[in-house]
């Protein structure tokens, strides 16, 4: 088997799982990206530390149709993944070349935002209205290009795989799936410890700190609690402008950037994380959450919240409702026993979520797409998927 990975960009929480993947299979990997850096991500403290140890190929700004049908032509022998698919038009180009010739084509996709709010930023509300509008129509284009021509969709989340099912994608050609990044080494060597002097319920939040993220739900939920003699706080951390939202630096408080790789090291020392997103593809520090041992509370429109669920390692509230925000928290305050229970939980679906489980799990898709045989598929070790 030889594997050949396009993407827009090669970020670590992709990378590490490919690594995976090769070491899996003992086959070739090649990758190509259309970029190196994203600039929005690097200004939010990404760093892709491990991404660049996989060699990406930068696809030229020059004659880049000529280049990429060289490789194409070099690699007819390959499986050739794509990752974010539809983000950037030299891949879209590069997917459909692929097809046209008759590769072996699998996607690598999060599910298309349902709502108008940005993703990286809450400027340009008119043209992300009018994305917002146009996803569906596009995805139908998509659905009715591809749906007979690709080999399989690694979904990332069941919104995903329910929006590729609705555009024609067999069901058999499905696989659920998300963003894996393995345990930090700190917390490897050093277990987080836990202090019995603090008291009352603390939480964290890790976001852009923009209305997609949600941050004024949880705000308002945690004054409303305080406000009713619980004993809540919350630590908000993230790339933004503090200032459009209430921080009080006491019970409510903006604590600046985590630095790049210390965030499961930070989350530990908190009872749980919180994601109140209006919408997340996946959301990946819910597993920087869950490899440090902590539940988390998260809204139904995160993705990730489907481990959540699985595993039993956390709560998911509804979108955008306060109300249900401050019951889910307060049963949290209110039950330290169950938050340890939920503690235990996180640090087994943290286990479940290591690069090399979905390295392998993805080995054996594509051996079994490989061999032609009529074999059921592997069993999604994340989360429950019909």
């Amino acid at each position: 088997m030889k594997v050949v990975s396009w993407h827009p960009i090669l970020t670590d929480h992709q990378s590490y799982t490919l690594e995976a993947l090769q070491q899996a299979a003992k086959c070739p990997l090649t990758v190509y990206v259309a970029k190196t850096e994203h600039p929005s991500r690097q200004l939010q403290g990404w760093v892709n530390r491990h991404a660049a140890s996989l060699s990406p190929q930068l696809i030229p700004q020059k004659g880049w149709v000529k280049y990429i049908i060289q490789q194409l032509l070099a690699h007819r022998d390959a499986v050739h993944l794509f990752g974010s698919p539809f983000e950037q038009p030299r891949l879209i180009v590069t997917l459909l070349l692929a097809i046209a010739m008759g590769l072996r084509v699998f996607l690598i996709s999060e599910s298309y935002s349902p709502i108008s709010a940005g993703y990286l930023t809450d400027k340009h509300k008119l043209i992300n209205w009018a994305k917002a509008l146009l996803r569906p129509i596009l995805y139908r284009f998509y659905g009715a290009m591809l749906s007979r021509r690709i080999a399989g969709v690694f979904a990332i989340s069941p919104l995903a795989a329910s929006q590729y099912r609705s555009i024609g994608i067999a069901k058999e050609k499905i696989f659920p799936f998300g963003y894996f990044v393995p345990r930090s080494e700190r917390l490897r060597s050093e277990p987080p410890a836990t202090d019995s002097k603090k008291t009352g319920l603390r939480l964290i939040f890790i976001g852009t700190l923009i209305t997609t993220k949600g941050l004024d739900v949880l705000i308002e939920a945690v004054r409303n609690l305080n406000g009713n003699g619980a004993a809540v706080t919350v630590d908000a951390y993230g790339y933004g402008d503090s200032h459009q939202f209430d921080f009080d630096q006491s019970t409510v408080r903006y604590c600046g950037l985590i630095p790049f790789g210390e965030s499961q090291a930070v989350i530990a020392d908190y009872d749980a994380l919180v994601l109140p997103s209006r919408y997340d593809g996946w959301g990946v520090v819910v597993n920087e959450a869950l490899m440090a041992g902590v539940p988390v509370i998260c809204s139904d429109r995160v993705g990730a919240g489907a481990v959540i669920e699985k595993w039993r390692c956390g709560v998911i509230f509804t979108s955008e409702d306060v109300s249900d925000l401050e019951h889910k928290v307060n049963a949290f305050a209110n039950a330290p026993e169950h938050l340890e229970k939920m503690r235990l939980a996180a640090r087994n679906a943290g286990a479940a979520l290591e690069p090399d489980v979905a390295g392998r799990y993805m080995f054996d898709v594509l051996r079994d797409d490989l061999s032609n045989a009529m074999q059921p598929k592997p069993s999604c070790p994340w989360y429950d998927y019909d």
